[in-house]
């Protein structure tokens, strides 16, 4: 190569190193300007956003959806539909900001300056008052799914073995598609925002049942596994209430092979804001009105079930103190099963080949509680042998606590004083020769003072 030529290579090389750094020094001068506003050239619907204004467009519109037997009508005013300015600046705001590639955001920013970029309009409604408009059909269009109900039938089928059967069979729900239609209104004021009135047909959802008709044959639910009872005879209402609710979460669930079922994942929070009401539990060392008291009740119960269903327990805490509600029905001290989501929980594990549907009974009336556990038997034989009831200790004295809500002198007993015990019982679960549980399960229930409040309130 010549002089010349190196010369000349040198030139543009030179130029081209001087360029790029002048440009990259143009970019980073450029981008620390607008480091917190939208890069110019970014259009909205065809506006500057610092010149947004489409109040105008919204007036006067209306919406209908309507089926057979009811419609929901909503003008614009009444469901606050109006553009979501903040919605709209942050994604003008986003333009040669959106990746961590800083040519791609650079070829944003030169589109943005050359007109090209050009953001739709966005808008938005309070859902809170659609969903208003919405609830005042709903009691005439929506209904609740129903679950089938099974049962064991001894002697039924080819083998006389027995058969699991649908004694009630499932339905299908509705309700309305809330989604769909604030989806529709959304998208039609984004395209369409003049004044107007617009018809749709009302959308409905089918609801499918949590336990259909067909589950048990799908799964393989041939035999009933195990079945746990408790009573809640003297049950104030709230208990009783909280008691159902429960079960009622319980009630439906599937348990795949392999799986470990968790009684607090299943139930979830317990709280009043999930519907809990208050009724007396044992808390920090006393029992006191608390939400979701009586949830031990469902989770004793399911416990029991999987005590004779021969299931491995993988996890389970003995209450504090002999609860009577436990021992209605005959049922000794031993087998009961505390819950406090998250901890302490009732955790099983499904160690058989198929899947297990627990299904809950509540019974008002009677005052009865029943778990059912459905499945494919392996052949698998308990034995449980006890409850035993090694020794006994009685409550020691009563304990006062000065109120000063109470009027002097007035003595009011909130807490009653239980025996304790140590308790044992042993499991042996077999299958052919097999020993696949063989388990002693200690209950240590503490004597339990009553406890009185001693007034001190005084005129």
């Amino acid at each position: 190569m010549g002089n010349f030529a190196k010369a000349l290579f040198f030139f543009f090389l030179g130029a081209f190193l001087t360029a790029l750094v002048l440009v990259t020094v143009a970019y980073l001068i450029f981008s620390a300007v607008y480091q917190n506003r939208i890069y110019p050239g970014v259009l909205i619907a065809g506006q500057k956003p610092e010149n947004l204004s489409f109040s105008l467009s919204f007036n006067n519109l209306e919406f209908s959806f309507t089926s057979p037997t009811a419609t929901v009508s909503a003008t614009s005013e009444e469901i606050l539909l109006k553009p979501d300015y903040e919605l709209m600046q942050k994604r003008a705001f986003s333009v040669g900001r959106q990746t961590a590639n800083p040519y791609y955001n650079f070829l944003q920013i030169v589109a943005a300056g050359q007109g090209k970029i050009n953001l739709p309009l966005e808008v938005k409604l309070d859902a809170d008052l659609l969903n208003k408009k919405i609830g005042t059909v709903a009691p005439l269009l929506e209904k609740e799914p129903v679950d089938a109900v099974y049962q064991f039938v001894p002697g039924a089928g080819p083998d006389k073995k027995g058969r699991v059967t649908a004694f009630s069979q499932s339905a299908n729900g509705v309700r309305i598609d809330r989604d769909k239609i604030q989806k529709t209104i959304l998208t039609l004021a984004k395209t369409n925002p003049g004044a107007g009135n617009y018809n749709f047909n009302l959308p409905l959802q089918t609801v499918e049942p949590a336990i259909s008709s067909t589950t048990a044959n799908v799964l393989g639910l041939k035999n009933l596994l195990g079945r746990g009872e408790s009573y809640f005879y003297d049950s104030i209402p709230g208990r009783i209430y909280n008691i159902q609710l429960g079960s009622s979460k319980i009630n439906g669930s599937l348990v795949a092979p392999g799986e470990t079922f968790s009684f607090s994942q299943a139930i979830g929070t317990v709280s009043a804001v999930f519907g809990f009401q208050k009724a007396y539990a044992i808390k920090e060392g006393k029992t006191v009105l608390d939400d979701g008291g009586g949830v031990c009740q469902v989770s004793t119960t399911l416990y029991r079930a999987l005590l004779n269903a021969g299931l491995p327990v993988m996890a389970r805490a003995a209450h504090s103190y002999r609860v009577g509600f436990y021992e209605q029905g005959g049922f000794p001290p031993g087998t009961d099963a505390t819950v406090y989501p998250p901890n302490p929980d009732l955790k099983f594990k499904n160690d058989t080949q198929g899947w297990i549907l627990i299904q809950t009974i509540f019974d008002k009336t009677n005052a009865k509680l029943t778990f059912d556990l459905f499945g494919t038997s392996d052949g698998r034989l308990v034995k449980i042998s006890g409850p035993y009831i090694l020794s006994t200790s009685p409550p020691p004295e009563p304990i006062y606590e000065d109120s000063p809500n109470l009027p002097a002198g007035q003595v009011k007993q909130v807490d009653t004083a239980h025996w304790g015990a140590k308790v044992y019982f042993e499991r042996k679960v077999t299958r052919g020769n097999e020993i696949l549980i063989n388990e002693v399960v200690k209950s240590d229930y503490i004597p339990w003072p009553a406890r009185f409040l001693r007034g001190t309130k005084t005129n």
